[in-house]
């Protein structure tokens, strides 16, 4: 009576490849930890740097200043809903509205925070304490959605920087203006644009 042959011993090398191949499908639909710093890093440092630049002696900056802060938020809001969308896009079932969830918090918690500050305008905030306020919210905002963002694909890095948003906003809010712009620009911007850094030379294990 004929036996079946004795299963073969994986080749190693096959093995090592089959992994392989699986770490470059996660990679490929996780978002990009370096990218997303290295966007909100740029937006801040610009935007934040310019309106720290021209502040006057009331401390308020230009007009325009404060058109170009608000536009590169608003375009980094957008770009980072569009690249979390488009690498979560090919994952089925819940991974899928867990990313698509993710993208839409990024706008839900800037629409609250523009309400907010509305809010204490209205009800007779001076302009320091709304722009202080502004700064602050802005950056609890980031904070938390990269704590998240870190929690939801396991990245460390991800929510290292988002604890670090998070207290950058709050001291920037004690020193007041128009040095709240320059700690935004400098440990805001500046650190997210050293951590992309750090992450682009040293990828996750």
């Amino acid at each position: 009576m004929a036996t079946d042959p004795p299963d073969e011993a994986p080749d190693p090398a096959d093995a090592l490849a089959i992994i392989a191949a699986q770490r470059a499908l996660a990679e490929d639909t996780r978002p990009s930890s370096t990218w997303i710093f290295a966007l909100w890093g740029t937006a801040w440092l610009l935007g934040y740097g310019a309106m720290w630049l021209t502040a006057g002696d009331d401390r308020r900056p230009s007009l325009l200043a404060v058109v170009v802060a608000i536009g590169l938020g608003l375009v980094a809001v957008v770009l980072t809903i569009v690249h979390v969308l488009r690498r979560t896009h090919g994952i089925a079932g819940a991974g899928a509205r867990q990313g698509a969830l993710y993208g839409w918090a990024w706008p839900i918690g800037f629409v609250a925070q523009s309400l907010i500050v509305g809010g204490l305008g209205r009800a007779g905030a001076s302009d320091e304490v709304t722009g202080l306020a502004a700064n602050a919210i802005a950056a609890l905002v980031v904070g938390l959605l990269y704590i998240a963002g870190g929690l939801l694909w396991d990245d460390t890095g991800m929510y290292v920087v988002g604890g670090w948003m998070a207290l950058v906003g709050a001291a920037a809010a004690l020193t007041g203006l128009p040095a709240s712009y320059l700690v935004m620009a400098l440990a805001g911007g500046g650190g997210m644009l050293a951590l992309g850094l750090v992450t682009r030379i040293r990828p996750r294990a």
